[in-house]
């Protein structure tokens, strides 16, 4: 009977687990990644970004801090991170790096979230994503770009200002601003230019056919 009822449970968590992996329908896998662009603009500040998640498994949540260089790849599942600003005078870096690096998750959440919660850390945004798009997408990467607008006392305003979308082989196939415009200014040229081939070409071929149908009447 114990056999039994311990079959029942284990069939149960394994079929949630492997539920949870399946692919919505319609929909393939992508990757997703975020960076604040103009961190250098606010030299007197460091910004943090929690709580990170990089598992596709089980949740394993860290802070995060932010430059102009840095991109952080998100899982965009068990936890949606906000992005934070404090005075670099203010923010203990050693402790911060400390905290991270505890190996015990439940304990390394909880002193993270303390270490923000008692700091002087000025929240903004929380960073809202999927690492879902329609099957027949040409993308396999979305890259979003978020500005600081402006920093007061306990307020920071941080926008998004732009959305990358890349192909496999890391090429922007697609730029959209904040207001889903496209802008493609920034695609990559042989992305850019491609859509175009598929009508110069038979365009080509068409007038080089018409050509020589035109050269054997004169000749005739």
């Amino acid at each position: 009977m114990n056999n039994l009822i311990i079959t029942i449970v284990l069939l149960f968590v394994f079929g949630s687990v492997l539920k949870a992996d399946l692919l919505p329908e319609g929909k393939k896998k992508i990757s997703y990644s975020f960076e604040v662009t103009n961190t250098d603009s606010y030299p007197d500040y460091t910004f943090v970004a929690y709580p990170v998640n990089t598992s596709n498994g089980k949740p394993m949540l860290y802070g995060a801090i932010l430059n102009a260089e840095s991109k952080i790849e998100l899982s965009c599942k068990f936890g949606v991170p906000v992005i934070y600003a404090v005075k670099t005078s203010e923010f203990n870096t050693q402790a911060f790096d400390s905290l991270n690096n505890i190996g015990n998750d439940d304990l390394r959440v909880k002193e993270l979230k303390s270490f923000i919660e008692t700091g002087k850390f000025i929240p903004s945004l929380k960073v809202v994503c999927s690492s879902y798009a329609d099957r027949d997408a040409k993308y396999s990467f979305v890259e979003e770009q978020f500005r600081v607008e402006s920093i007061e006392t306990d307020t920071m305003v941080v926008r998004s200002v732009r959305t990358l979308y890349k192909d496999s082989q890391n090429n922007i196939i697609d730029a959209k601003d904040s207001k889903g415009n496209i802008r493609d200014d920034i695609v990559s040229p042989t992305e850019k230019y491609s859509s175009y081939l598929f009508i110069i070409i038979p365009l080509l071929a068409l007038i080089g056919i018409v050509s020589i149908v035109l050269i054997r009447k004169m000749k005739k």
